[in-house]
């Protein structure tokens, strides 16, 4: 059972095999089964477990785990077993279950945590969502290091399986720029590896990646789908040793394709150590300096109009309209990715194999051309998993870019196509007409 930085009402539960974490299809079969047993509960079913359940204290062994990690890999030359000592480091737990880190690992470790933020556990979160992309965990932690003058700043989301850091001089590193992170460290250790991450990253991050010898593979949105890509790639002999969606959910092949947004902050503390030992005065922002970013950016969402049993049928029928208004040309200048996934033309892998992976909620991603065959940008549309919507991201190269895709999706494909009647498009329509969200 896990905590959510969704309201508290909707806590979760993630299942788990020998093998690792279940896929969406595969937590919904389990729905879907228990939903039938329980509508036809006048039928016996037994609720003898095979073996009695054990009861554990994962927390303690886990935290001495990340623990022992963090020595061994700094290896201090004069205080092995205080490796932190001299080091100051924020924790911003956002009043999930992610304060742990603070006393059960930094503080042991010898690090100052002075300053840290919204330790204590409250599923109501009265001080901000526990979540690495909001903008005001990543704000209150800025402030908590500048004034604090510390080292490091991390964010948890609610369950710790998410991360975020802000860099010593305030700089907050989460989305593209933690992937970058990640993947300068990760390559440091493994030259060539190939990195799996959503298709809504940057073609600035590919060139960052690739530019330290990596190969960049751009996948289906979904932090399962991503990290299910890499042990995939893995199985058929592509060595694949990071996978991160935007959102700063991340697995690593070395920590058995789990996302663990603590074991990300330990990788990274680690780094910045031995960049100290090394004589570098510089933070752990200094990594990803010549990371450009897009010009544009932004993310629309529109709410689909049904009960809510038909919501994934309608989404999925406007986003397949979406597909076909593209290749049967309706759209100039917009084209779908060869794959469906990605058009990277270099180091990007899909699922050509024998068991390509089921699908879990439908996406496209286009790029997009002036009259000129001069490109803008690109648009990436899917359904959400969570909630009766579909979400919309645009990045592009040319000042007003995304305005001018927003219209076009709008006039030519919303209205064109009617399928804007089923749609609340109204951030898309205010986006379009005023160029701004606000």
């Amino acid at each position: 059972m896990t905590a959510s930085h969704l309201p508290y009402t909707r806590n979760g539960l993630k299942f788990f095999t020998k093998k690792g974490g279940l896929t969406s299809p595969e937590v919904e079969e389990i729905c879907d089964k228990a939903a039938h047993k329980y509508a036809n509960r006048l039928t016996k079913v037994s609720t003898m477990l095979n073996s009695p359940p054990k009861k554990v204290d994962f927390m303690r062994a886990y935290a001495k785990h990340l623990r022992d990690i963090i020595k061994e890999r700094v290896n201090h030359p004069i205080h092995y077993d205080t490796p932190l000592k001299g080091f100051q480091i924020i924790v911003n737990a956002g009043n999930g279950s992610g304060g742990f880190f603070t006393w059960d690992v930094l503080d042991q470790l010898g690090a100052d945590t002075f300053g840290s933020l919204h330790l204590n556990p409250d599923g109501m979160f009265p001080n901000h969502i526990p979540n690495p992309e909001d903008k005001t965990a990543m704000a209150l932690t800025r402030a908590a290091v500048l004034e604090n003058t510390a080292d490091l700043g991390i964010v948890f989301d609610t369950d710790v399986d998410r991360s975020g850091v802000v860099d010593n001089n305030g700089n907050p590193i989460n989305g593209d720029k933690l992937i970058a992170l990640m993947s300068a460290v990760v390559l440091k250790e493994h030259p060539g590896t190939t990195i799996v991450t959503d298709a809504r990253t940057s073609m600035e991050l590919t060139r960052f990646i690739t530019d330290r010898g990596g190969h960049h593979c751009l996948y289906r949105v979904g932090y399962r789908n991503v990290i299910d890509k890499g042990v995939h790639l893995n199985q058929d002999g592509v060595e694949t040793h990071l996978m991160m969606e935007t959102s700063g959910h991340g697995a690593l092949k070395e920590n058995y394709f789990l996302d663990d947004g603590a074991y990300m902050v330990v990788k990274i503390i680690i780094e910045m150590v031995r960049m100290r030992l090394e004589g570098s005065d510089e933070g752990i922002g200094s990594l990803i300096k010549d990371l450009e970013e897009p010009l544009e950016s932004i993310e629309l969402r529109m709410n689909i109009i049904s009960e809510p049993k038909y919501a994934k049928a309608r989404g999925r029928e406007v986003i397949e309209a979406f597909r076909s208004y593209i290749e049967e040309g309706q759209l100039k200048g917009w084209e779908l990715d060869a794959c469906g996934d990605c058009w990277v033309s270099e180091g990007c892998l899909v699922d050509s194999n024998d068991s390509p992976a089921a699908i879990d909620a439908h996406m496209y991603r286009a790029k997009v051309s002036n009259e000129k065959n001069e490109e803008i940008g690109w648009v990436h549309i899917r359904q959400s998993i969570h909630n009766p919507n579909i979400a919309i991201n645009m990045q592009s190269s040319v000042p007003g870019g995304c305005q001018l895709m927003t219209k076009v999706f709008r006039d030519k494909f919303l209205l064109a196509s009617g399928m804007g009647k089923t749609l609340d498009f109204s951030q898309v329509d205010k986006y379009a007409r005023l160029g701004k969200m606000g």
